[in-house]
C-alpha cells in the first residue's frame, strides 16, 4: 500500500495536468449540468447566509466557488494543485466575489489552521475516497478546523454509483464488452462488494489511476460519527436523469420541465432506496459540541511549520504547510523551527508580505516567519 505522500503526488501530478478537463466535468451534456445543479442547490440549501469562515476543501478549478462566495462568506481554498488554485482566481473576478477569497495550497490531512477557525466546511471532490486510508484523518482534521456545531458538506462516491460511471466511460470509449468479459481485472468485483467501504488499489495498466475508498451510506455515517459529526441530510445525486441523456436534454429545453426535473431529482434523492444509485450521494453534518470519545486523540501542541516533502521537490520553489507536533510524546519538549530552506520556498496567500508573519487574512492560524513569500 502507498504511503499518503505518494498518494497525494500522484493526486497532484494528475490533477496538475487536467484543468481543462476538471472545469468541463459538469458542462456539456445535460445529465452533467443536472448533477452540478443538484450539489449547488444542496449547499445553497445546508449554509447559512451571513459573514464568517468557510473552507472549500478540493475547490479544483472553482466549480462551485461562486455558490458558496454568494452566502456572503469569506472563503479559503484550499487544494493540492497550484494550477487548480490559479485557474480558480482567474475565473473570479472582485465583482463575483473574489475579494473575499483566499488561496492555499495544503493536503487535507494536515489543515494549517487554527481549531474552530471556520463555520462550515464544503468538499465536494470525493475528497473522502481520494484520501483512501487517510480518509478518517482527513475528517479529523475538517472536524479540528470546523466549529462546534459548524456544517461539512461532501459528496462521497458510493459502489454502485462508481461502478456505473465506469461502465458509461468504457462504453462511450467502445471498450465495454472488453470490460464486461473480465470484471475482475477492472477491479469492478472487488467495488461493488458486499462492505460498507471498499476500495479501488492503484494499478493505473487496469484503469485504476488513483487508490481511492467507496462508501455506501452506513459506512459513511461510521467514519463521520468517529470525527464527532452529525448527519442531518442526504440525497443521491441525480437518481433519475444520471447517464441518461436523452431524459435530460429533452427536460433541459424548456425551463419549467428542468425545474420540475430538479424537485423530483431532491425528492427522489432522499428515499432510503436511492441513496446509493445515481451519480453517487451527498451529505450535510454538523459538528458536535462535545468531541467524540472515539474521535483519535488529538496530537499534542500542534504548530504549524513549512515542511517540504522529498516527492513534492522539482527544481522550483513550492509550498507545503503541515500541522506538526511540536514535541513527540516522550521526548523531552523541544521546539521544531523551519529551516531556512522551507522558509523560502513557502508560497503565501495574497496580502503577505516578504519577511513578515504569514496569516490568513484575518483567520486565527499559527504565524510563519518567512524570508521570502510568493503570491499564487
Amino acid at each position: 500500500m502507498p504511503s499518503g505522500s505518494t498518494r497525494r503526488r500522484r493526486i497532484r501530478e494528475r490533477f496538475d495536468a487536467s484543468v481543462s478537463r476538471e472545469w468541463n466535468r459538469y458542462a456539456g451534456t445535460a445529465w452533467h449540468v443536472l448533477v452540478r445543479e443538484l450539489r449547488e442547490r444542496f449547499v445553497s440549501r445546508h449554509l447559512s447566509k451571513g459573514g464568517g469562515w468557510v473552507l472549500e476543501l478540493g475547490p479544483g478549478p472553482g466549480r462551485f466557488t461562486p455558490t458558496i462566495l454568494r452566502s456572503g462568506a469569506r472563503v479559503v481554498a484550499a487544494d493540492l494543485s497550484v494550477p487548480m488554485l490559479r485557474s480558480l482566481g482567474n475565473r473570479l473576478s472582485s465583482r463575483s466575489g473574489g475579494a473575499r477569497l483566499r488561496r492555499v495550497r495544503a493536503a487535507g490531512e494536515h489543515l494549517p489552521f487554527e481549531e474552530g477557525t471556520f463555520r462550515a466546511t464544503i468538499a465536494l471532490g470525493n475528497l473522502l475516497g481520494f484520501s483512501a486510508a487517510d480518509g478518517p484523518r482527513l475528517l479529523g482534521e475538517v472536524a479540528r478546523v470546523t466549529c462546534p456545531g459548524g456544517l461539512l458538506v461532501l459528496d462521497v462516491a458510493s459502489p454502485v454509483g462508481a461502478a456505473t460511471d465506469f461502465l458509461q466511460t468504457a462504453t462511450e470509449q467502445r471498450l465495454l464488452l472488453r470490460v464486461l468479459r473480465n470484471p475482475e481485472y477492472y477491479f469492478l468485483n472487488e467495488v461493488v462488494r458486499d462492505a460498507d467501504r471498499t476500495r479501488q488499489p492503484y494499478a493505473p495498466k487496469r484503469w485504476g489511476f488513483f487508490e481511492f475508498d467507496f462508501y455506501t451510506t452506513r459506512g459513511v455515517d461510521k467514519v463521520l460519527a468517529q470525527a464527532g459529526f452529525r448527519p442531518v441530510d442526504r440525497m443521491a445525486i441525480a437518481p433519475v436523469g444520471a447517464y441518461r441523456d436523452r431524459l435530460t436534454t429533452t427536460a433541459r429545453r424548456d425551463r419549467t420541465a428542468w425545474k420540475s426535473l430538479l424537485v423530483l431529482e431532491e425528492r427522489a434523492g432522499r428515499r432510503s432506496g436511492t441513496l446509493e444509485t445515481g451519480h453517487g450521494f451527498v451529505v450535510a453534518a454538523v459538528r458536535s459540541r462535545a468531541r467524540s470519545r472515539r474521535r483519535p486523540r488529538a496530537r499534542p501542541a500542534l504548530k504549524l511549520v513549512p515542511v517540504i516533502p522529498t516527492e513534492f521537490v522539482s527544481g522550483q520553489p513550492i509550498s507545503f504547510h503541515e500541522a506538526v507536533p511540536d514535541r513527540v510524546p516522550g521526548s523531552p519538549s523541544r521546539s521544531r523551527p523551519p529551516s531556512r530552506t522551507a522558509c523560502r520556498a513557502v508560497r503565501a496567500l495574497p496580502g503577505a508580505s516578504p519577511g513578515r508573519s504569514w496569516n490568513v487574512g484575518a483567520i486565527p492560524c499559527s504565524n510563519i516567519s518567512c524570508t521570502t513569500t510568493e503570491r499564487l
